[in-house]
Order: C-alpha cells, then structure tokens, then sequence
C-alpha cells in the first residue's frame, strides 16, 4: 500500500506553505492598514467609525477588506486594488493549483 505522505515533493510542500500562511499575511496587512486609514479619517462619525472598528476587529479578514473595498478608504486605488483583489486572487490561485495538484 503506497503512504500518500511519505515522500512529498517541493511543490506540494510550497503549496501547504503558502496555503497556509496567506490568510495569516493577508490578516496582518489588512487589519492594521484598515484601522490606521479608519483612525487618519476626519470625515467619518463617531458611530459609522465604531462600528468599522468592531467589524475589523470581530472578523478581521472579512471587516478589514469590506473597508477598503466599500468603506471609501483613503488609500490610493492602486494600493486597495493590489491588497485586496490581488491578495484574494493569490489565495484562489493557491487553491486552485492545490486542488488540482492534490495536496
């Protein structure tokens, strides 16, 4: 009977790598920048302010890229563009190259 796991090759083991780090990356990029550009802002209340702040800190991924797709962030588009299109098109791509290369 052959072990799946006996002898893993480089890329399955770059794969679960990154797989397994990205969301972490993404968590530490995303939350900071969302709660330092939601703290620079003048022009959002006391309460819209609030309750970005509980979203971020509650669901850090899902709160922190709500905020820089919908909350009208103050980061050049480039910037909201690359953190988060790019960063969740990594993640699907990661995905999707370890689905199909059964890791």
């Amino acid at each position: 009977m052959e072990k799946a796991f006996d002898n893993p090759g480089f890329i399955q083991l770059l794969l679960n790598f990154y797989g397994y780090y990205v969301p972490f990356i993404l968590l530490a990029v995303w939350a900071p920048l969302a709660l330092y550009d939601l703290a620079r802002r003048q022009d959002v209340e006391a309460r819209t302010g609030a309750i970005w702040v509980g979203a971020i800190v509650a669901l850090p991924l899902v709160g922190a890229g709500a905020y820089h797709l919908m909350g009208k962030s103050q980061l050049p588009n480039w910037v909201r563009n690359y953190l988060v299109i790019g960063d969740i098109a990594l993640l699907a791509v990661l995905v999707v190259i370890s689905s199909v290369a059964g890791t």
